[in-house]
């Protein structure tokens, strides 16, 4: 009987089989002997085994892909399968989705500013495409990052002027609906490259880094900055770094006018203190596309962009992904 595992090794390895089944009644064929040997013997399965490799029992095993094996405190790597259903990548506890994707499967896996720096196990476990489970282990190197320090002034509120108006109750706080985005967990819809909201040139530039510590009014050093601080003109267009749908548009207290663009795959943006925003709640965005406008609303000092990106729930360096030294 010819069955798929047979199958597939000769039609995808480039085999070509003599004789798939049982000789008729009666052949034989020489076992031992060259020509004009007198031994022969009657052959009741197949004559040839062949091996292939990625080859399973009845289907192709799926082939695993690390991006890189060395990722920064705050950095990511991608993880893809070929033939395989679905799958998960753990390290430190925590399980990132691999999805469908053009891969096969993939997903991204972020590494926290406080995740330890040194040597790391990560586990991928995929369903192949016959639904059997497979796991695969992978030893990485957790590298340290030698985060930014700032010192921030805060000047004093002026005294409150007993002849004006009492002031509005002040907008929610952004962080509990920013925290529900970020627990998302949809089907994938990034795809191809990642940009920066913001093109970096002239009188745009970095002013604050992912991960930065930062002390207040000359208080103690402390914290880790949670995104990428983008100063530029009030009003300059912000862009969706790729593609994916609005999970939140808002006025808050921390951030003021902020949305985050779930991208799929647990990968969700968010980009705050913004004048106005282009966007709402459930609308699907493509890379590129203006979300909003430049400003500096909420807890903000001057105009800027506060731009955040989270994989699973854990704050990662948006930067890292723009220049391909992530592997991706």
């Amino acid at each position: 009987m010819l069955n798929r595992r047979r199958f597939l090794v000769a039609a995808s390895s480039g085999i070509v089989v003599a004789a798939l089944g049982q000789l008729p009644s009666g052949a034989s064929s020489t076992a031992g002997g060259g020509v004009g040997s007198n031994k022969t013997r009657q052959l009741t399965e197949f004559p040839f085994r062949a091996v292939a490799p990625s080859i399973g029992q009845d289907g192709f095993y799926p082939e695993v892909r690390l991006s890189q094996t060395t990722p920064f405190q705050g950095g990511a790597l991608l993880v893809t399968a070929s033939n395989a259903l679905a799958g998960t990548a753990r390290v430190f506890g925590r399980d990132y989705v691999l999805g469908p994707g053009p891969e096969g499967v993939a997903g991204i896996v972020g590494f926290g500013t406080e995740d330890p720096p040194g040597a790391a196990n990560l586990v991928v476990s995929l369903t192949d495409t016959l639904g059997q489970p497979l796991n695969y282990g992978y030893s990485i190197t957790v590298r340290a990052t030698q985060w930014t320090f700032d010192d921030i002034i805060i000047p004093p509120s002026p005294p409150p002027d007993p002849n004006a108006p009492p002031p509005p109750p002040p907008p929610p706080n952004d962080q509990p609906f920013l925290n529900e985005a970020y627990a998302r967990l949809t089907t994938r819809m990034w795809e191809g490259a990642w940009i920066i909201p913001i093109e970096l040139g002239g009188d745009i530039w970095i002013s604050g880094y992912f991960g930065e510590e930062r002390s207040f009014n000359g208080g103690p050093r402390g914290g880790h900055h949670g995104g990428s601080d983008i100063a530029a003109p009030a009003n300059t267009p912000v862009r969706a770094t790729n593609r994916g749908v609005v999970a939140l548009s808002m006025l808050g207290s921390i951030r003021g006018n902020v949305v985050a663009i779930d991208h799929g795959s647990g990968i969700v943006s968010s980009y705050g203190h913004m004048s106005s925003a282009n966007v709402a709640t459930g609308q699907t965005v493509e890379r590129g596309d203006v979300i909003g406008y430049v400003g500096s609303t909420g807890l903000s000092t001057g105009p800027h962009l506060h731009w955040e990106l989270a994989v699973s729930g854990v704050l990662v360096d948006g930067l890292r992904w723009l220049d391909g030294t992530q592997g991706f």
